[in-house]
């Protein structure tokens, strides 16, 4: 798949279409990044071209979004977002028009959805095109809506999440119309589906404002619209404890969204945590890493006492660094200290890479040969000598499959 166009690829994009005759300035989000002095990651192209006409221009265009007046460009293994100047008609599904009619520059940037993403760039005579006051609330600092705040949000309701993410993403306020409104519709944003929810979170959760977004959705009525299961019981307090860790893991270990949604969610049940990553979407390994981390998170206080071969096998998890964040956080707030931390620490010190996870001495191969066959006798002899391993109590498979011959004479069957 390609990659986010690049200031030049998109400049490539916009000389190519002016020489051809037609209109084309950048758009959005990255005229936003460019006036602030923020590095842009994405790059679009509004032009008055039709798709039909932008693919007749370019050699490699995708039409996957035609009828709502887009084409991707691709150039480079970039690709570049093309979208014809358009006014949207009515919204029925919540996300996107029922039907578009190609329009002007002005029509196209009163349809976008906030002034600071509805500003246009000329990069041939270097001009910001502003015909909704977005420079000024750049200036301002504030998040506002193209238009009324009721009207624009009905239009497509997660847009109150993308106002908080662009609020602490940018460190600036909501106008209070929009917060107003933000507040009158909050409990519509279950209209939306979980997955285009995940990836506004998800975008907030690796932010170092990430607590700031967690208290704003709060106070919005948002969180508890879209994460009501750590509201449901107020005496727990789970919704403060869990924005707690989240400000905690940003400051320990910023921008990784498996320990903040492990931050996040770690107060809840295994079958809750499934029921959550299924409505967003999540696949079965986050599922799972969520639950594994939620299921250890109180192992602090025990873990540098585990059987050696316990120990080893938490090692192995591609997560147990995760997990040793959540274990130093839980630590200080219940002891208010980390000597398990320290013990832990020593003993990940005191363990030679290549006796964390060695290749067995004795297989499954190696019992048959002794007169075993498959089932759960096999079984637990491998898993008894793996452990003897793990905890060293012996170093060669000689003596491995000496204690192997033993255990397969005292094993029931």
């Amino acid at each position: 798949m390609a990659n986010p166009a690049t200031k030049s690829t998109a400049l490539w994009v916009v000389k190519r279409l002016r020489r051809a005759g037609y209109q084309a300035l950048l758009a959005g989000g990255c005229v936003r990044d460019m006036l602030l002095g923020l590095r842009c990651t994405d790059y679009d192209v509004a032009t008055n071209a039709s798709p039909q006409e932008v693919k007749a221009l370019f050699h490699r265009v995708l039409l996957i979004g035609a009828k709502f007046g887009v084409a991707m460009v691709i150039h480079h293994n970039r690709m570049v977002e093309v979208t014809t100047f358009r006014s949207d008609l009515s919204y029925t599904d919540g996300r996107r028009p029922d039907g578009v009619e190609f329009a002007t520059q002005r029509q196209d940037a009163r349809r976008r959805d906030f002034t600071i993403n509805g500003m246009f760039y000329d990069p041939i005579a270097g001009t910001v095109i502003d015909y909704v006051g977005g420079r000024e609330d750049l200036r301002r600092r504030v998040v506002r809506t193209i238009g009324p705040a009721d009207r624009r949000l009905a239009e497509d309701y997660l847009r109150m999440i993308r106002a908080v993410r662009f609020a602490v993403r940018l460190g600036f306020s909501l106008d209070r119309k929009i917060a107003a409104a933000i507040r009158k519709h909050a409990e519509k944003i279950a209209s939306i589906s979980g997955e285009r929810i995940y990836d506004e979170l998800s975008k907030m959760l690796v932010l170092d404002s990430a607590a700031k977004a967690l208290d704003m959705l709060a106070d919005l009525g948002l969180a508890q619209a879209v994460l009501g299961e750590l509201f449901s019981h107020p005496a727990e307090n789970l919704w403060d404890r869990a924005r707690g860790r989240v400000a905690a893991v940003v400051c320990a270990k910023g921008h990784d969204l498996i320990l903040a949604l492990a931050a996040l969610l770690g107060d809840l049940p295994p079958r809750t945590i499934s029921q959550i990553v299924r409505r967003w979407g999540g696949s079965n390994s986050l599922k799972e890493t969520l639950q594994w981390l939620a299921g250890h998170r109180s192992d602090w206080n025990v873990a540098a006492q585990w059987p050696l071969c316990d120990f080893k096998r938490m090692l192995v998890s591609d997560h147990f660094a995760r997990l040793r964040v959540l274990w130093r956080l839980e630590e200080r707030c219940a002891a208010h200290g980390d000597t398990q931390g320290r013990r832990i620490a020593r003993r990940v010190r005191s363990i030679p890479k290549d006796r964390i996870a060695p290749v067995p001495l004795v297989t499954g191969e190696d019992l048959k040969k002794l007169g075993l066959s498959e089932g759960r006798k096999l079984g637990l002899i491998v898993r008894k000598l793996y452990d003897a391993q793990l905890n060293e109590e012996f170093a060669s498979r000689r003596e491995a499959l000496a204690a192997a011959r033993r255990l397969v004479k005292e094993t029931p069957r």
